[in-house]
């Protein structure tokens, strides 16, 4: 019986130190593969830009779970849980406006800036796991007082910064308010995007099968912003900064 736990809990650790890493390399990759986004500033429209990266996205989030799991696996599973599809759709559609504010965002006050701005989505999520899917409870003291002094160190950084970006100059002010908001617009899209991730990991579909019907809901969600009146007029590639 022992060694049955002492198994149980070496593998949950080791589970929890792969989330660790997988967590650290998501952020590093992801953080890289914004730099892009600063053509924006170049003159091409923050609607083409997005829906450019939405493309890269999707050909890499569909080309990925089949090169791994095949293309009959990943369907199977898919018209097996057939009810989370919708949840998969959903989390594409928030992933694909939030994409779109963040683009935004980096023309008006800039990537170094936005990127911690938007970063904060972390609160979101760990407001809505806390919410709806009851976690860290029975959590000991000590790993909530992390938690706790973490989202202060996050909502702190957070202000700060987005306070270093307003200055006397009226326009640049206004343009750096309209930034910010896209910013935190961005985060609280990203942050409620995992309450389908959520949703459907814990239901029982394999993540590679979520990302391939994920990358749908983004593709048409960037899609229909970039077609809406308000996209298409902007939708100039050699147009100057808006």
């Amino acid at each position: 019986m022992a060694i049955v736990v002492q198994k149980a809990g070496s593998k949950s650790l080791s589970l929890h130190g792969l989330g660790v890493i997988c967590g650290l390399t998501a952020g590093v990759w992801l953080g890289a593969a914004e730099a892009p986004t600063k053509l924006v500033n170049a003159g091409l429209s923050p609607f083409a830009v997005s829906l450019c990266m939405v493309a890269g996205v999707f050909t890499a989030r569909w080309t990925f779970p089949t090169l791994l799991k095949g293309t009959g696996y990943v369907f199977a599973d898919l018209a097996e849980k057939k009810h989370l599809i919708v949840w998969a759709l959903l989390a594409g559609a928030l992933w694909a406006v939030a994409n779109t504010l963040t683009v935004f965002a980096i023309r008006d006050v800039g990537l170094a800036v936005a990127f911690p701005l938007w970063n904060a989505n972390s609160l979101i999520g760990l407001f809505w796991g806390r919410v709806l899917f009851k976690e860290l409870e029975g959590a000991s003291a000590g790993n909530i007082s992390k938690v706790v002094l973490g989202g202060i160190a996050i909502v702190i950084a957070a202000v700060m910064l987005g306070f270093s970006t307003l200055h006397g100059d009226t326009a640049a002010g206004q343009h750096a308010v309209r930034g910010i908001l896209a910013a935190i617009g961005a985060s609280f899209m990203w942050g409620t995007m995992y309450v389908p991730y959520r949703k459907a990991y814990i239901s029982g579909m394999n993540p590679l099968s979520f990302v391939t019907a994920f990358t749908i809901g983004e593709s048409s969600g960037s899609t229909a912003s970039a077609s809406s009146p308000t996209g298409s007029t902007r939708f100039e590639l050699m147009n100057g900064p808006l």
